[in-house]
């Protein structure tokens, strides 16, 4: 397409959300379309919940800085760029909170990591996490933990809980030392295959998304039980697209939940959360903000009506990216949210591709994105499959990219991982490459069992990243620009395109098999110290 075409399509494009975004925004309804609510009146937006605080498990600010994986900013906007490769900003609880652990989706965890073959510590659950689902008239059944399906972790009541959900369609709160569970399942209606969200403030809430079209907050602060404190379903506001599943990790800012849904939607939730005279966290949930991710030139230039948000939201400064099945990239302005200012897209980039990958932005705003050829567009060879885009430059974003239709075949459905300044990313057809982010030149190759459909993750220089043949993988990266060595790798079972976490020397991992396994030296102490998870890059 001709530069200047493709730029006046651009603004034509960003002109119709941002008319569609504002007429949503005053129709939507301050409920979001949910039936299920707690009980009782409405309540008023609560501060953070502090260490002393009855039902709260934040940390005193009265104390100074905590102990532990901590990241501390005074930056006046969403998200600090300084906190690429940190845990959570400001964060009141320490732990891997979200899928890839921060707003621009860049932390993987804290270290030791084994660097000998570990042992399979524990096996949860007994009986395998298996459920029927149907999907798009299709009835299958679903083992265990895929795409995305990190666990999340948490440290909290002087214990360390590891909570996810399975293909089960059960959130799960198990005790990451023991194996052992804390609390009953959640059970929702239907398999769960993305990365839940702990609260980051200190209040004992768990946010995720389930195939049964339900986006839920559940309180795990209630004596023996988990509960659900509210929903809201991915077709209460029209119009929508394709599909109606949550896969995607909420993002948590403030008292703000950003989100997207394959109903082809992005979504901000008010959550005005605080504590009842029990000392019970309590929500009522407001949608404050929700549009279509898709226009009708991308629709025609496709040539069908795919365009779901399986990607979860990743945030820089005060713009938030994310990336779609109809191709397009958006990036929409945060900003003034509490002075009641409506979001604006101010991105657009139509790549042709469909991107399951999640947006990962580095310290300088840069974004990385990966797709797949599911079409046979022109547009998309030459966006290549995985590219580095500078947003700053809307009408030419492309920095560089990687279109080896050979090492690529099928595409990237896993998210890709920065460590220092190179880019490790698996691919469809069974390849872990490692590439240059400054110049995207191509350092190595490994070839894996495909498909390579997890997201890696980098913790004390080891890769680590499972392959559909059942093998969980440690690579050396010390030194990045060479093909990285073999630490180890132990055989799992089923296929492996679920994301690790890891935590203070152990590695939980699932595996379409039907289990999430703990990994470890049963020598060394669960609470190990923690390091440095990540390169500041």
């Amino acid at each position: 397409m001709p530069d200047e075409r493709r730029r006046r399509l651009t603004l034509l494009g960003l002109a119709i959300v941002s008319v569609l975004a504002l007429a949503v925004s005053f129709a939507v309804d301050s409920r979001g379309g949910s039936d299920e609510r707690a009980d009782g009146d409405r309540i008023s937006t609560g501060d953070p919940v502090d260490a002393d605080d009855e039902g709260g498990d934040g940390e005193d600010e009265g104390e100074g800085e905590p102990e532990g994986e901590f990241f501390r900013t005074d930056f006046e906007g969403w998200a600090d760029p300084a906190g690429f490769g940190k845990p959570y900003p400001n964060a009141a609880v320490e732990g891997l909170l979200t899928f890839r652990g921060n707003p621009s989706r860049s932390y993987y965890g804290a270290g030791p990591v084994p660097r000998t073959t570990p042992e399979i510590l524990h096996r949860f659950p007994d009986e395998p996490m298996c459920r029927s689902s149907v999907n798009l008239g299709e009835t299958k059944v679903w083992c265990g933990m895929g795409w995305t399906g990190q666990p999340t972790i948490i440290e909290r009541e002087d214990r360390t809980w590891a909570i996810f959900g399975g293909y089960d369609g059960h959130i799960h709160f198990m005790d990451a030392e023991t194996g052992e569970r804390i609390l009953p399942d959640v059970e929702t209606g239907d398999i769960i295959k993305g990365t839940p969200t702990i609260d980051p403030d200190g209040y004992p809430l768990v946010y995720t998304g389930s195939r049964d079209d339900l986006l839920r907050v559940i309180a795990f602060d209630r004596p023996g039980q988990a509960e659900v404190l509210w929903t809201v379903h991915a077709e209460s506001v029209q119009p929508v697209i394709w599909n109606d599943d949550w896969d995607a990790s909420p993002i948590v800012i403030g008292d703000y939940l950003v989100e997207n849904s394959e109903s082809g939607r992005f979504w901000v939730i008010k959550l005005n959360r605080t504590t009842d005279d029990a000392g019970l966290v309590q929500v009522d949930p407001e949608v404050v903000f929700t549009t279509p991710v898709w226009d009708q030139e991308a629709l025609d230039l496709n040539g069908d009506k795919v365009a779901s948000a399986e990607s979860s939201p990743a945030i820089y400064e005060d713009t938030a990216y994310l990336g779609t099945s109809a191709g397009l990239i958006w990036g929409f302005d945060l900003s003034g949210l509490d002075e009641g200012r409506t979001p604006e897209p101010v991105f657009r980039f139509w790549s042709g591709n469909d991107h399951d990958a999640t947006v990962v932005v580095d310290d300088e705003g840069m974004l990385y994105i990966a797709g797949q050829y599911d079409r046979p567009l022109e547009r998309a060879r030459e966006v290549g499959q995985v590219t580095k885009l500078d947003p700053s430059k809307p009408d030419d974003p492309i920095v560089w990219k990687i279109d080896d239709h050979g090492a690529l075949s099928g595409g990237v459905y896993g998210t890709p991982g920065i460590y220092g300044d190179v880019l490790y990313f698996g691919t469809n057809a069974g390849r872990l490459v490692g590439v240059d982010r400054m110049t995207g030149q191509v350092l190595w190759e490994k070839r894996l069992h495909p498909p390579v459909w997890g997201s890696p993750v980098i913790v004390d220089d080891v890769l680590l990243i499972g392959d559909c043949g059942g093998t969980f993988h440690a690579f050396d990266v010390s030194d990045p620009r060479v093909e990285p060595p073999v630490l180890w790798q132990v055989e799992l079972g089923g296929c492996i395109e679920a994301t690790p976490a890891v935590w203070k020397g152990r590695i939980y991992i699932g595996t379409r098999a039907g289990h999430l396994y703990v990994l470890g030296d049963p020598s060394a102490p669960a609470s190990t110290t923690s390091t440095t998870a990540a390169d500041d890059g």
